[in-house]
């Protein structure tokens, strides 16, 4: 009887810890996206350029986590290096490469810290199929069907961008 009593109490307090545990990482996501609201509404307009991009393991909602360092330009600042673990399909990006400059905010607090918006200059996805619509040489409607299948599974372009250049691309053969 005791055994059991102290079986259930070992069990109830698992849980309870479980609980603790599940309500602290749900606060801590709660702040962490309040505080990114908070540098998006009040934080100081910066540019960034992508220094360097490299994949992580890491993926969430199969997107894949990247690393990132940028240089961000802020006025009345020398430029300075910022390291970000982060998706870029979140950025409104549609094509991630370095050299690539981007809209920001940076928290006033901790410069280190920081919002990407988007692009500066908005990205037109004619840049991607620019290849896919000049005349094909034999072989090259296989390469591009190819190309174009990398980027949908990328998630670079939309299921009704890829369904339309395949179609045109099946039609030049």
């Amino acid at each position: 009887m005791i055994e059991e009593q102290v079986l259930n109490g070992v069990l109830v307090g698992g849980w309870g810890l479980f609980f603790l545990g599940a309500l602290w990482f749900s606060g801590y996501l709660i702040h962490r996206q309040w505080k990114r609201g908070q540098i998006r509404q009040h934080g100081l307009p910066a540019e960034a350029t992508v220094l360097r991009l490299q994949g992580t393991p890491i993926r969430i909602n199969r997107s894949q986590v990247f690393d990132f360092l940028l240089e961000v330009r802020l006025p009345g600042h020398a430029p300075y290096q910022v390291r970000l673990r982060s998706r870029w399909n979140d950025w409104n990006v549609r094509v991630m490469d370095v050299g690539l400059r981007l809209k920001v905010k940076v928290d006033p607090n901790d410069l280190q810290k920081l919002v990407v918006l988007g692009p500066v200059v908005p990205q037109d996805l004619s840049r991607l199929f620019s290849g896919l619509d000049a005349a094909p040489a034999p072989g090259d409607p296989v390469k591009s069907l190819s190309d174009l299948q990398r980027m949908a599974d990328e998630g670079l372009v939309t299921p009704e961008e890829y369904a339309r250049k395949k179609a045109e691309i099946l039609d030049r053969l």
